[in-house]
């Protein structure tokens, strides 16, 4: 019998206890389940299990666990299969939701609602066993400490790991505590962090040094990096095109690239609605898992967007429209904002709306079927599940077009054929649930990704949608400075995270760079303000993840994730507002968060900090500020922005401005463009051109 029971470190700070308080009046609310009156769809979800759910509240109650039970913790979020199979499985079941609430006060929680307590216990999963995933059950004493942490679990599985933890609560409780004394040093250290005394110069061999590492780990026959499971990163293919770029490294380059078509062309593209699945279940790219998030989405459209602006590749083009028009058609809420997640289940069961039977490919294709077979890379000898196929698609260029015997013009009408039909396929099916929460740093992310793609194509309809969502956000999201996680008219959660904040200011920056409205400036001088009072950790460089402690900890992360690193983006910004405004503490405040950062660069970790080595980079290499200012700003701005110049600051306005970029640097009858270099500028220039040839290396040129 496989050791299914293992013990986690259990987070103690301090010699207070943290205990759940929990939405009820009596002891008699334990007898029942309390979800119904939630607003996340994943609770809801639970709402009827028999199984007698509470929903998490994080303040204390001292009074209803009269008996001293243990506490089950489930996290997981509404499009997570594994959540849905363990559910019907396990939390259905009359026996174990009969032995759960006898034994054990049962919370239910939704990650995305509350990622600081899913970051505390993912955390001391992970600790112990090196591996984590939802749904996340942990098992605690009364204070909420855990003495038990796994993902999914089968129903036989899951009731011998609760009587045997139970068995040991009512029997030796005393091993159980030595357990979380033990432990509370790792977790302290986890979330603590030594500033080097001594300022290193952040050199060009560092990173040279810490790519050659990593790209050990890339697999130059797939893309991606050598793994069993793949998952697109953004924020990974963000840096090496950077880095590659600076470094003028084709073979890099030739990696970049490669893993970018791989993508485009592979299951997690998803031909029929446009968008990308969150990961490959396989090595090769060929099967995805079928949920669709909308963070994934807004970064891998900035992704493709930078992409095509140094390479001109249409299919990157592609995949950023395709992308954007899914998110208006799937996930866009009609008031604003953009939902959250998209199941990868409908009720006939995992990716069931995007799959075909043989059948019923023959009936799409009729007569073309062997050039729809390789039009969309299927292999009827490879069937999921026995006798289901997913579409991918791939570049028609002129070699298969050559290939195939068939002309353009020909081609595309039978594709567009396919697609009526497919269409009107799909139409018929039960669409998976989408989950209607509007999540601050998530939409941030859509702002961001949608401005990159209004620099790639100067396309308006992309800066509409960013001013928009950016808006709806401002409105509804925002009050004097102040952030809420979750944009729900019925939620109870108000409180916002540090991964709000520095989205939201990301976001600001970005309409500032390509509006030169001074007024999204000011909205991140101000959530930055926010920032620095309620978040700073006052031992280290670094902003903790919430306000106040979690579980009587701070919670301090500064690696990437599927989501870019909130602290890295905060040094970001703040290295951006200390070049455009006189603020200059912004930047050292950044060039210390850096120093504390760049141990992990000699330790073989990088690749977990790429969104930090993005800011790096800036140091590291030349770099330059670009102001454009005149009548005609936004114009040279948009013409100037479709290249790929990522070492560089861009700030414009329209009019005269104090700020220290554009002082005394407006006149009226003309638009100046200057190259800058530590805020000495070269003598101006009037055509985006003549300001490109002013940024190539070679050119020796004095700056005054």
């Amino acid at each position: 019998m496989p050791q299914i029971l293992k013990f986690f470190y259990l987070l103690s700070f301090s010699s207070s206890f943290f205990v759940f308080q929990l939405s009820c009046s009596s002891h008699n609310a334990f007898s029942e389940n309390q979800l119904e009156k939630e607003s996340s769809p994943y609770l809801l979800q639970h709402a009827k299990n028999p199984v007698h759910w509470q929903p998490w509240k994080k303040d204390a109650y001292q009074e209803f666990n009269h008996e001293k039970k243990l506490v089950i913790v489930s996290i997981g979020y509404s499009s997570c299969h594994w959540c849905h199979v363990m559910e019907e499985e396990t939390f259905e079941d009359a026996r174990v939701a009969d032995f759960m609430n006898k034994n054990f006060i049962n919370i239910k929680v939704d990650r995305e609602e509350n990622p600081e307590v899913d970051n505390i216990y993912m955390t001391a999963t992970q600790m112990m066993t090196g591996r984590g995933g939802w749904p996340l059950n942990v098992i605690c004493l009364p204070d909420g400490r855990p003495v038990y942490g796994g993902t999914y679990h089968t129903k036989e599985q899951w009731m011998e790991i609760l009587k045997k933890v139970n068995e040991i609560y009512s029997t030796d409780e005393s091993k159980l505590m030595t357990i979380a004394r033990d432990v509370a040093n790792g977790i302290q250290e986890i979330n603590t962090f030594e500033v080097p005394q001594k300022t290193s110069l952040l050199k060009p061999e560092i990173f040279e040094n810490e790519m050659q590492l990593w790209g050990k780990q890339w697999d130059e026959t797939y893309g991606g990096e050598k793994q069993n499971q793949k998952f697109i990163t953004p924020v990974k293919y963000n840096y090496i095109q950077q880095f590659k770029t600076l470094k003028k490294d084709t073979a890099i380059q030739k990696y970049f690239e490669h893993s970018l078509n791989t993508i485009a062309q592979s299951g997690v593209y998803d031909p029929i609605d446009g968008g990308f699945f969150r990961y490959a279940t396989d090595s090769f790219w060929e099967v995805p898992h079928f949920e669709k998030m909308l963070y994934d989405n807004a970064q891998i459209i900035g992704m493709y967007a930078n992409a095509f602006k140094q390479s001109k590749n249409p299919v990157y083009k592609d995949r950023v429209y395709q992308s954007f028009a899914f998110l208006q058609q799937r996930m866009a809420n009609e008031n604003g904002g953009y939902y959250s997640a998209i199941d990868a289940d409908n009720s006939a069961g995992e990716g069931r709306f995007y799959l075909f039977t043989k059948e019923t490919l023959q009936q799409i294709a009729e007569e073309d079927l062997e050039i729809f077979l390789k039009s969309f890379q299927i292999n009827l000898e490879k069937p999921l599940d026995n006798h289901y196929y997913n579409l991918r698609a791939r570049t028609i260029d002129t070699d298969f077009l050559k290939e195939n015997n068939s002309s353009k013009k020909e081609f595309e009408k039978k594709y567009n054929l396919w697609r009526s039909r497919i269409k009107k396929i799909v139409g018929k099916r039960e669409f998976p649930l989408v989950d209607s929460k509007i999540i601050t740093s998530w939409n941030a992310l859509v702002v961001v990704g949608f401005t990159q793609a209004y620099e790639a194509f100067n396309d308006p309809e992309f800066l509409m949608n960013a001013l928009d969502t950016y808006a709806f956000l401002k409105n509804n999201c925002s009050y004097k400075n102040r952030l809420v996680h979750i944009f729900n008219k019925e939620t109870k959660k108000k409180e916002g995270f540090l991964e709000d904040y520095a989205y939201m200011i990301q976001a600001a920056l970005q309409l500032y760079k390509n509006t030169g409205d001074e007024k999204f400036l000011n909205d991140a001088i101000s959530f930055t303000q926010s920032v620095q009072k309620y978040f700073k950790d006052d031992s280290s460089p670094f902003f903790t993840y919430t306000e106040a402690p979690t579980l009587l900890t701070k919670i301090v992360t500064l690696d990437d994730n599927v989501l870019p690193s909130a602290n890295a983006i905060m040094a970001e910004n703040l290295w951006a507002l200390g070049q455009l405004t006189p603020q200059t503490n912004y930047y050292n405040q950044a060039l210390t968060m850096m120093q504390g950062i760049l141990p992990f660069f000699h330790q073989g970790y990088s690749s977990d900090y790429t969104q930090w080595a993005q800011l790096m980079l800036k140091e590291a290499y030349p770099y330059f500020e670009v102001v454009i200012i005149g009548k005609e700003a936004k114009a040279l701005s948009a013409a100037f922005q479709k290249q790929y110049l990522p070492n560089l600051l861009v700030q414009i306005s329209s009019r005269s401005s104090n700020l220290p970029l554009l002082k005394d640097r407006f006149f009226e009858d003309e638009t100046y463009i200057y190259v800058c270099q530590n805020k000495v500028c070269l003598r101006p220039v009037t055509t985006v051109q003549e300001a490109l040839e002013l940024l190539k290396p070679t050119n020796e040129i004095l700056f005054y």
